[in-house]
C-alpha cells in the first residue's frame, strides 16, 4: 500500500488497532521474516492522533506506507527457481496484502 488516501489510511489503522494480533502473526512469521524481511514505509515520528500513545499496535498504526517485498539476485530472473521463488515470495506477501485491504472492501467498515 503505497500511497493511500487519507480516509483508507485511517481505515487501515483502525482496522490494525483492533487486530493487532492477526498482523503480528502476518508480518513477524518466520516465513515472513526469512523471505521478505521487515515491513517497510514511511512513518510518522509519533502514534497518530485518535490512538493512545501506549496502544499495543503504536508501531505498527505510525506507517504511513505498508511495503513488502524481496531483493532477489539478477541471476534468478533465468534460473529454474525463479517460478518457485517468485511464488514463495508471494505466498508470504498475500496475507499481509488481504489485511491491509480489508478494512477498503465494500461493507467491512
Amino acid at each position: 500500500m503505497y500511497a493511500p488516501q487519507t480516509p483508507q489510511l485511517q481505515a487501515v489503522r483502525e482496522h490494525i488497532a483492533t487486530n493487532v494480533k492477526q498482523l503480528r502473526s502476518i508480518v513477524e512469521s518466520p516465513g515472513f521474516r526469512r523471505r521478505i524481511g521487515a515491513l517497510e514505509g514511511e512513518r510518522l515520528k509519533r502514534v497518530p492522533r485518535g490512538f493512545p500513545k501506549d496502544h499495543p499496535a503504536a508501531e505498527y498504526l505510525k506507517y504511513r506506507q505498508f511495503l513488502a517485498g524481496a531483493d532477489l539476485p539478477p541471476g534468478i530472473a533465468t534460473s529454474p527457481r525463479f517460478y518457485g521463488t517468485l511464488l514463495d515470495v508471494f505466498r508470504q506477501i498475500v496475507p499481509l496484502v488481504r489485511f491491509l485491504n480489508h478494512p477498503l472492501l465494500p461493507g467491512q467498515r
